[in-house]
């Protein structure tokens, strides 16, 4: 098992099995650092969290258009190595079981070259548990 699902499972544990009337400002941390979980897991092709922060349900869509479902995003080969992505900007509203998260993040490849992209992304908690079920990404 990889290191991000051990470091992952501990907090969506204790924050996904919460009471829903909770504060939404645990809710927003807990968001939060799902989204960061999710560029180190992309970066590292850890196929064990990326299954757990992505419902089954999940539909994304890429810079290029291109429709992604849950199976489509673990079957993409890993980043270059090298390659370093970073969170930028990142809003989170909360609503009940219902999140979005929108920001940029920036992805800078072994050689040099850089692209910022902007995303969104929308979350719902299901039995207790914050998962991903759409994205949308766009280069800046």
């Amino acid at each position: 098992m990889k290191l991000y699902v051990l470091c992952a499972a501990p907090l969506l544990a204790t924050f996904g099995l919460s009471d829903h009337a909770c504060d939404s400002r645990v809710d927003e941390t807990v968001i939060r650092q799902m989204e960061k979980i999710w560029i180190q897991a992309s970066m590292h092709h850890d196929l064990d969290t990326l299954d757990a922060l992505l419902d089954d349900s999940y539909r994304g869509v890429t810079p290029s258009g291109a429709a992604r479902s849950k199976r489509d995003v673990l079957s993409t080969p890993p980043a270059p190595a090298g390659s370093r992505q970073t969170l930028r900007d990142l809003e989170v509203r909360v609503d009940g079981d219902r999140a979005v998260a929108i920001g940029e993040t920036q992805f800078m490849a072994p050689d040099g070259q850089q692209a910022v992209f902007a995303f969104k992304d929308d979350f719902v908690r299901r039995d207790g548990q914050w998962r991903v079920i759409r994205s949308w990404m766009t280069a800046r």
